[in-house]
C-alpha cells in the first residue's frame, strides 16, 4: 500500500493527473469517511458521511496552497437559506463547519482543525488516515457535487464496477457489520436475510448450496446488487443539502430513504446455477411519480450476468421496439444490434401463457385486462424467473407508471410441462 501511495505521489506532480483519497477518522466519537480530491485546475473538493447514518455532506472547495487546503462543511437546507440557480449552481447554502485540511505526504495522513459555525464555537481536531485512492476522470470537474453523484449513479450505472479499487469511499461507506435473520431453504440450498441497520430492508445472501458447492459466486452478485441499492437510499438520505441539487422548496424531497426501508425482497430461488429474487415497492425521491414496482430477477452463476430467458425457454424471441407481437424480427439481426430490438415470447407461448392465466388475476374490464394481458402487452411486458421445484414463474412487468396496476406473477409451470418449450440448454441449469 505505501509503494502504490508512494508512485501515486509522484503522479500527482504531472498536471494531467489527478487523484482523489479516501480517508478514515473519527468525528464527535464516531467514524467517518473522507473523500477529497487533490489540485488540479483548482481548490480541493470533497465530502464525508458518519458511518453510523450513511448520508453524505458536502465539503465545498474554497482554497488550496500545496497541501493545505479550506474547504466549507455544507449545513442542511432551512426553510429559506439554501438557493439554487435555474441551471442547478449553488447561490445560497447555510455553513456548517470550516476545515483547514494539511495533508502529509510522507505519513498519507491528514491533520484537519474543523471549527464549527457559530461565535463560541472552538476547533476541533480530526486525524486522518488515507485507505485508499481512485484517479479522477480528466474530464469530471471536482466538486462535492460530482463526487456525491458519483456514487448516486451506481444505482443504475450496473456496468460499473463497484469495489475497492474503483469505488473506495462508495465500499468503507457500506462495510458496515450487517443484521442476519434466521436461515431458510429452497430446494436443499441454505440462505438467510442481511439488513444493513441504516436502510433497514433485509436482502438474501446464501449459506450453502447442494452437492457443498461454493457461495462465493452467487453471494457476489447479491451483494452487490444490495450495495447498489444501500447507495441509492443514502442518496436520498443526503439530499437536504444545496450541493445535492435541493433548495428550500425542494427539501422535504430529501432528508429519508426513499422508501427502501419498505423495500420488499424475496428469494424465490437458489441452486449451483441460478439465483431468483424479486424486489417490489414504490421508490420516491423526488421526480414526477413514484417506481411502483414488482421486479423479478434471475442470474447465471457461471457468467455472472442476468440470465437470457432464450436460454430456458426456446420461443424467446425478438421484435422492434413497438412491434406487434406477431412482427418477430431475425434473431441474427437482432443480436448484431441489441439495442433496437426487444425479445418475449414467440406467439405459440403467448397463446399458452393466455390460457393458464387464472381469472382471478383478471381486473374485470375488457379494455383494461387487454391493455394489460393482450397479445402485444404479453409480447412486450413477459418476463420469467425460477421458483422453488424447480418451476418457471411467468410473470408481467415494466408497464407504464399509469398502468403499473397490470404487474404482477401470473402462474408456475413445471419443465415437464413446458417441455415444448424448453430450449436445448435448459437442462444445464437444472441437472441434479
Amino acid at each position: 500500500m505505501r509503494l502504490a501511495l508512494a508512485l501515486l505521489l509522484a503522479l500527482i506532480a504531472s498536471p494531467a493527473f489527478a487523484a482523489v483519497f479516501t480517508f478514515a477518522g473519527k468525528l464527535n466519537g464516531r467514524d467517518i469517511v473522507v473523500e477529497l480530491t487533490q489540485p488540479r485546475d483548482g481548490a480541493v473538493a470533497g465530502r464525508y458521511a458518519f458511518l453510523d447514518w450513511g448520508a453524505d455532506v458536502p465539503l465545498v472547495p474554497v482554497s488550496s496552497q500545496d497541501f493545505n487546503w479550506v474547504l466549507h462543511e455544507e449545513a442542511m437546507c432551512g426553510e429559506d437559506d439554501c438557493e439554487l440557480a435555474d441551471t442547478g449552481e449553488v447561490i445560497k447554502a447555510p455553513l456548517a463547519a470550516v476545515w483547514e485540511v494539511s495533508f502529509d505526504p510522507v505519513s498519507f495522513t491528514a491533520s484537519v482543525t474543523r471549527t464549527v459555525n457559530g461565535p463560541k464555537s472552538k476547533p476541533q481536531g480530526i486525524n486522518l488516515e488515507t485507505i485508499g485512492w481512485r484517479p479522477l476522470d480528466p474530464s469530471q470537474t471536482a466538486t462535492a457535487t460530482s463526487l456525491h453523484e458519483r456514487s448516486a449513479s451506481y444505482a443504475y450505472m450496473n456496468e460499473w464496477k463497484l469495489n475497492w479499487t474503483t469505488a473506495p469511499y462508495e465500499m468503507t461507506l457500506l462495510d458496515v457489520p450487517l443484521e442476519e435473520s434466521a436461515p431458510e431453504e429452497i430446494d436443499g440450498a441454505q440462505f438467510h436475510y442481511v439488513t444493513d441497520p441504516r436502510t433497514k430492508f433485509p436482502f438474501p445472501r446464501a449459506i450453502s448450496l447442494p452437492n457443498d458447492e461454493s457461495v462465493t459466486r452467487v453471494n457476489a452478485i447479491l451483494a452487490d446488487h444490495h450495495r447498489r441499492m444501500n447507495l441509492s437510499a443514502l442518496d436520498c438520505l443526503a439530499m437536504v443539502h444545496a450541493s445535492y441539487g435541493v433548495n428550500s422548496e425542494w427539501s422535504i424531497m430529501g432528508g429519508h430513504l426513499a422508501d427502501y426501508d419498505n423495500e420488499q425482497v424475496t428469494l424465490t430461488y437458489l441452486s449451483p446455477r441460478l439465483v431468483s429474487w424479486t424486489q417490489s415497492g414504490s421508490l420516491y425521491c423526488t421526480g414526477a411519480h413514484p417506481y411502483n414496482h414488482y421486479d423479478s430477477y434471475t442470474y447465471d452463476l457461471e457468467t455472472g450476468d442476468r440470465l437470457d430467458p432464450a436460454k430456458i425457454i426456446a420461443s424467446w424471441v425478438p421484435r422492434q421496439w413497438g412491434a406487434e407481437a406477431g412482427e418477430i424480427a431475425d434473431v441474427e439481426i437482432a443480436r448484431a444490434n441489441p439495442d433496437a430490438y426487444k425479445w418475449g415470447p414467440d406467439q405459440d407461448l403467448i397463446a399458452f401463457v393466455k390460457e393458464r392465466i387464472p381469472q382471478d388475476v383478471y381486473m374485470g374490464d375488457a379494455e383494461t385486462d387487454e391493455i394489460c394481458f393482450g397479445d402485444n402487452a404479453i409480447a412486450d411486458h413477459l418476463d420469467i424467473r425460477i421458483v422453488a421445484g424447480p418451476k418457471i414463474m411467468f410473470t408481467v412487468s415494466g408497464y407504464p407508471h399509469v398502468m403499473s396496476v397490470c404487474t404482477t406473477d401470473l402462474f408456475a409451470a413445471s419443465l415437464d410441462e413446458l417441455k415444448p418449450f424448453l430450449a436445448p440448454t435448459a437442462a444445464d441449469y437444472f441437472e441434479d
